[in-house]
């Protein structure tokens, strides 16, 4: 019997898409053959489906999942070719077992998820075997995981039609006892103004430095196109820059159900109503065929 080398295997997997143990075993009853285990491959779906994998996948859905205390939470965008694709039951039931694996096995990328068991198979064998079934491209575009640290809640919201997902986690003594149920609401108002306005950050603190520099080049370069005068360039600079951070930047952006008020002043309200400090520390949005 020929010897299967670690980097036979690769180049099987190069060639085909398919899964590590499907090119081992696939070259192991070929003898080491690599066009006879490319036909094998082919015989069993595995180098069909992995014929789809360069396809874009621009459609799919996004799952959740949480801890019964709202301690833990998880988000996932599994991605396909079309929306018909990310509407099957199959489809579906696999994006909603890869966000409960991720809640509890906390992978820290994708491709850490891909190698973990799904019953008793990796993630990565049950997407190929789908996607054979399927005849469509399918993989996790993306994923993240929230527990929390200190007291406080972590709250989901999906959009009807699984194409925009929102967690955000929030930082309070008082989600406990009867104001639980108010620090729900507003966790609420707060994923639904992130799935609505987009926001990049939570605080100008947030923002990257060479974001802000980028568009800092960007407004100077429009306002010296545009011809004005050079002593008033600093100040148009300053203000385009002070309406980028308003608007993308969650604690200055105006309430959705309410213009005349900030989210950072809806915060307040709600502190003030329930004599305790409330702070947002961290949120996460999925939209689907959203570039990356």
């Amino acid at each position: 019997m020929a010897e299967i080398s670690a980097q036979l295997v690769k180049q099987l997997r190069d060639m085909t898409g398919a899964g590590m143990m499907d090119c081992k075993k696939a070259l192991v009853e070929a003898d080491g053959d690599i066009e006879s285990a490319i036909e094998l491959l082919r015989k069993s779906g595995m180098a069909k489906a992995a014929k789809k994998v360069d396809r874009e996948s621009k459609e799919g859905r996004i799952e959740t999942a949480i801890s019964d205390d709202a301690r833990v939470g998880a988000m996932i965008l599994l991605a396909s070719e079309t929306d018909f694709v990310a509407r099957n039951d199959d489809f579906i039931h696999l994006a909603k077992e890869l966000a409960k694996l991720t809640l509890k096995n906390a992978p820290e990328n994708v491709e850490q998820l891909m190698q973990m068991k799904l019953d008793s198979k990796s993630v990565e064998k049950a997407i190929t075997e789908l996607v054979a079934k399927i005849g469509e491209n399918i993989k996790p575009r993306k994923l993240t995981r929230f527990e929390l640290e200190d007291n406080g809640l972590i709250y989901q919201y999906v959009h009807p039609g699984n194409k925009v997902g929102v967690m955000v986690e929030l930082k309070s003594s008082l989600a406990m006892g009867d104001a639980r149920k108010k620090l729900e609401k507003l966790s609420k108002e707060l994923a639904m103004q992130i799935a609505f306005s987009k926001p990049v950050a939570i605080s100008r603190d947030e923002i990257p430095e060479d974001i802000i520099q980028k568009e800092k080049k960007l407004y100077t370069e429009q306002a010296k196109e545009e011809g004005k005068p050079e002593k008033i360039i600093d100040r148009i600079v300053e203000g385009k820059l002070k309406k980028f951070v308003t608007e993308n930047c969650l604690l200055y952006q105006e309430y959705i159900r309410d213009n005349d008020i900030t989210v950072k002043q809806l915060i307040q309200n709600f502190e003030e109503e329930l004599s305790g400090e409330i702070q947002i520390t961290r949120f996460a949005r999925f939209e689907v065929g959203l570039s990356e």
